[in-house]
């Protein structure tokens, strides 16, 4: 090669590295070759990357790749101390050759002794280039047996711990564990506890911050005894925590959950914080609301039934209106009630005779409905089962199609890969069988008592949970601003999940009847019930 080149030292090093390739290794053999009384070459610059994999393509490597796109004009050798420093794909050795030549570079594995000037040596770096990337297939064999067989017996891999947990050492440290960090426990407790019972996730964030709880993040600062940052709670972490699959303990690999021999998700820590079954539960609880029809009309968090109930004349929502008040003549400042309204009259709409009531006489009147019609009725639950998975199962069907496409193909037949392709089939196809039983599952829902009674349950509530619980089953309310009797307001409700279930399992009413799923009305005339039965229907 003709003496006195510009030479780029290329310098790579991965996670699985050993020390016979560190980067003091490379940097030595490069710079004695450069040196050589034959060559007399200048070493202009170096593109060292470490913690990067074989696989990826020169091109893409944070400082090699750099120097190739855009600093190319500065070196006219990419010299590295073994093939396998540039790439062990024989796809990305290719690519980079045909870069070389396009502009007028060389290349130099300093090992391999390849000059890449001559038609045969070019030939012998491509050979060396195809087994370079079969070694790299078994390679990554090897890694994925290993960490097959720590997940086999319920290792912990790397990294900081899930909410809830801590890492312990075991068997004399030779592996780790997860265990329930019994301090933070009680907090996750809590939090379970209140969604269950149909606590916004909004409030317990409150009430956290109220009391000076702290998050998981302040949490392991003060175990490591460190400066903790005050972060508040919010709803959407405490949904988040809710939705992770650490609750149950599974371990998941690209945001799919790995499975075992038997298609069951592989479960890491011994207890994990929930069932699978207690964490559908709660995942449930918490999926958002439907979005209320206001017909652009604000909703206040205040009013227990604004969006809810509608008006029994045209049937849009009702929104609700908080007075200013009046001074009386002796001079005291009267504090002014909120009402509910027809948002479509309010709006200049068509309702000629839309509902205008006060809001503290309709609360009371659903609450007593509540408490007289259902109120010594036992709760029961639809067992939840998480949200729909079926884009999840077509994915896992088609992966599954193209992966034996690719065994046909022979795209599995090198040293090693045999072996990965037998994993990878056994599970995806448990996921698949998987995500069919669950879907199948998720059709049909159990459902189960909770020994409690709607009146303790509704009675134990506040006005933000009642409201939750009225949006979460379901219920519709009708509002006329006359009803039967006159000058009161006229009222028909529609209990929604509570009568469908209790049709389900043929309950019948503390009288002794059977619950149909009819409308349960108040100084309503049949017309008004008529009606609602109609506005229901649309």
């Amino acid at each position: 090669m003709t003496p006195g080149l510009r030479y780029l030292a290329c310098l790579r090093l991965s996670a699985d590295s050993d020390g016979s390739t560190s980067i003091e290794w490379q940097r030595g053999v490069i710079r004695h070759h450069v040196a050589s009384p034959l060559l007399s070459g200048v070493l202009v610059g170096e593109a060292e990357d470490t913690d990067v994999s074989g696989s990826l393509s020169p091109f893409k490597r944070p400082r090699l790749g750099k120097w190739l796109t855009s600093r190319a004009d500065e070196f006219d050798v990419i010299i590295a101390a073994r093939m396998d420093r540039l790439t062990r794909r024989s796809m990305h050795f290719n690519e980079l050759l045909e870069w070389a030549q396009e502009n007028g570079k060389f290349i130099v594995c300093v090992e391999e002794g390849f000059d890449l000037s001559t038609p045969q040596g070019k030939m012998m770096a491509r050979m060396t280039a195809v087994f370079a990337e079969a070694e790299w297939g078994t390679i990554q064999a090897r890694i994925l047996n290993g960490v097959q067989s720590r997940l086999e017996n319920r290792s912990w891999l790397t990294g900081a711990p899930p909410t809830g947990y801590r890492i312990k050492a075991v068997e004399g440290g030779k592996r780790k564990v997860l265990e329930i960090d019994q301090d933070f426990h009680p907090y996750v407790e809590e939090i379970f506890s209140r969604v269950r019972e149909g606590q916004s996730t909004h409030r317990i964030a409150r009430d956290f911050n109220s009391r000076g709880v702290p998050t998981w993040g302040d949490h392991l600062r003060k175990l490591k005894e460190e400066e903790v940052k005050g972060t508040q709670w919010q709803s959407t972490i405490i949904n988040k925590f809710i939705r992770s699959s650490w609750i149950p303990g599974v371990y998941t690999y690209k945001g799919e959950a790995v499975l075992d021999d038997r298609g069951e998700p592989v479960i890491i820590p011994q207890k994990p914080l929930a069932s699978m079954s207690e964490w559908a539960e709660l995942v449930d609880r918490i999926k958002p609301a439907p979005k209320a029809c206001t017909d652009g009309g604000r909703v206040r968090a205040k009013s227990l039934l604004a969006s809810i109930a509608r008006c029994g004349n045209c049937g849009a929502p009702v929104t609700s209106l908080l007075g200013t008040g009046h001074t009386r003549k002796d001079g005291t400042r009267m504090p002014g009630r909120r009402y509910y309204r027809c948002s479509n009259k309010f709006k200049g709409g068509a309702c000629a005779d839309g509902v205008y009531v006060r809001a503290d006489t309709l609360d009371a009147a659903v609450d007593q409905v509540i408490r007289e019609s259902v109120g010594m009725w036992e709760v029961y639950e639809r067992a939840g089962v998480g949200p729909s998975r079926a884009g999840e199962l077509q994915s896992a069907r088609t992966r599954l199609e193209k992966l034996e496409a690719d065994f046909l193909a022979g795209e599995y037949d090198g040293e090693g890969q045999g072996e990965s392709y037998r994993r990878m089939h056994k599970s995806l196809s448990a996921r698949a069988a998987l995500l069919s039983r669950q879907e199948k599952e998720r059709a049909n829902p159990a459902l189960r008592a909770t020994g409690k009674k709607y009146g303790e349950v509704w009675g134990a509530k506040d006005q933000e949970d009642r409201r939750e619980f009225l949006r979460s089953h379901g219920v519709k309310i009708w509002v006329w601003k006359n009803g039967e009797s006159g000058a009161d307001p006229g009222m028909v409700m529609d209990l929604g999940d509570i009568q469908a279930m209790a049709q389900e399992l043929s309950l019948v009413c503390p009288g002794g009847s059977r619950m149909t799923r009819t409308v349960i009305s108040r100084n309503a005339s049949e017309e008004y019930r008529w009606k609602a039965l109609k506005f229901a229907k649309e």
